[in-house]
């Protein structure tokens, strides 16, 4: 009888595990379809029984996030680096809420937590760049964009950016140059800069 009852939880424990394991993996189809509010439902389903699961609640931040909920995106972000303080991609996150508010010090706190952490993050290196440029710091915006092409020679978007600090620096050839290889990556703003400086 104990034996029963022994297998019978067992059993219902298995069941319960797979339950929360469909939640999740169901959580991130809806996500990879763009179906973000269902990503939501289903990532906190889970979550109500795994409430630390790192991986959920960054999936749920994200999906909050492509839906425009940044308050309850940066509460789950906050939450992950509670339990994991060295999670990258919960500091990038943190920082992109500060950048879309337009607070670009501490983004660059952030992203610069992202980097100590991982510093052959391209993504880091190019996000920190980013903020420098908007805060009129363009040697250390041209350095932080440098760092993340020598990381990514395929990074489009940081040619794009290294290209206008070279504008404005009046360092034209540079500029073209960087201009013409973000093309070649398929950056749609290439051209309007092309037309527009490099004629």
């Amino acid at each position: 009888m104990k034996r029963i009852i022994l297998l019978a939880i067992y059993t219902m424990l298995l069941g319960t595990m797979a339950c929360e394991d469909e939640s999740s993996e169901l959580g991130d189809q809806y996500f990879n379809k763009g179906k973000y509010d269902e990503a939501v439902a289903e990532y906190s389903k889970y979550l109500e029984l795994q409430p630390n699961n790192v991986k959920s609640l960054y999936n749920r931040g994200r999906a909050y996030e492509e839906i425009g909920d940044y308050s309850n995106a940066m509460e789950d972000f906050k939450k992950v680096l509670k339990i994991d303080p060295r999670n990258v991609s919960a500091h990038l996150s943190v920082g992109q809420d500060f950048y879309r508010n337009g607070d670009y010090a501490s983004a660059i706190f952030y992203y610069d937590k992202a980097v100590k952490l991982d510093p052959s993050s391209a993504q880091a290196h190019y996000l920190i760049a980013r903020s420098n440029h908007k805060l009129g710091k363009f040697r250390d915006a041209l350095n932080g964009y440098n760092n993340a092409i020598n990381i990514n020679k395929d990074f489009g978007d940081a040619y794009l950016s290294r290209g206008a600090i070279k504008v404005y620096m009046r360092q034209m050839k540079g500029a073209c140059s960087d201009f013409r290889t973000a093309k070649a990556l398929d950056v749609q703003e290439a051209d309007k800069a092309i037309s527009q400086y490099c004629k």
